[in-house]
């Protein structure tokens, strides 16, 4: 049943999950909100240990991000110090947990949109009057988002066949390594947008102000429903959350 939801749904779903992930900013609410799209995820029958696999390339930069919030942070009790230079406070500790809890649950969301093909969500999103450059757009944003993944994996794996451990290297290193690695992944994305340019610009992109579709969607009771219990419930829950604050 919910497999054949419509990938508009799914989209304002997404929508509603990453604007509360934006709204909290407190660990208790976003560790909730984290469960509660996972659970979200288990209806759908998603695979989580494939997606773990899938995303465990990004664990070391979640751990990195987390690390930074925490030493960079000020304010709190101090909990971690070598003599006056204070390393780890409070405050910092609950900046990090935030900001990776968050980051945990934009990527949770994310993956629901990988249960419809990106065919569909162009045509639902041009069937709601949306331009078809735009929801082409969104279709290649949500399409780019394993290629980063891949462009990773590829770079990581290039740089082990040079003969670098990187389970061996200190951590000092590694988070310099990393950041070196950052580069060639976003020009191998940049190389891989010019390519789909061009295959564009040859099939006659934008050659005709109107476009056909072979297949209509069209939105059920369970979609209708979803759609308008989801941003109810989104609003109601930031109403309370700004009241608690």
């Amino acid at each position: 049943m919910t497999m054949k939801l419509d990938p508009r749904t799914k989209l304002v779903m997404v929508l509603c999950i990453t604007t509360l992930a934006i709204v909290y900013n407190t660990p208790g609410a976003l560790f909730l909100l984290l469960a509660a799209t996972i659970g979200l995820l288990l209806l759908f029958r998603i695979n989580l240990i494939r997606v773990m696999g899938y995303l465990k390339p990004y664990f070391m930069l979640l751990l990195v991000l987390f690390l930074a919030q925490c030493i960079f942070t000020p304010g709190g009790e101090v909990l971690l110090a070598i003599g006056s230079v204070r390393l780890l406070g409070t405050r910092g500790l609950l900046m990090g947990t935030t900001v990776v809890l968050r980051l945990l649950i934009v990527i949770a969301a994310a993956v629901l949109l990988t249960t419809s093909n990106s065919r569909d969500f162009i045509s639902g999103l041009v069937q709601w009057k949306v331009p078809y450059e735009v929801a082409f757009m969104v279709s290649v944003t949500i399409r780019f988002l394993p290629i980063f993944r891949d462009e990773f994996i590829n770079v990581v794996t290039a740089v082990q066949l040079r003969g670098v451990e990187l389970k061996k290297v200190p951590w000092g290193q590694k988070i310099d390594l990393f950041r070196r690695l950052f580069f060639p992944v976003v020009y191998g994305a940049i190389v891989k947008a010019q390519q789909l340019s061009v295959a564009m610009e040859a099939r006659g992109f934008r050659a005709y102000p109107r476009r056909t579709y072979l297949r209509q969607l069209y939105l059920t009771r369970w979609d209708y429903g979803l759609i308008l219990v989801f941003p109810g419930l989104t609003l109601l829950l930031m109403g309370l959350h700004m009241r608690l604050v």
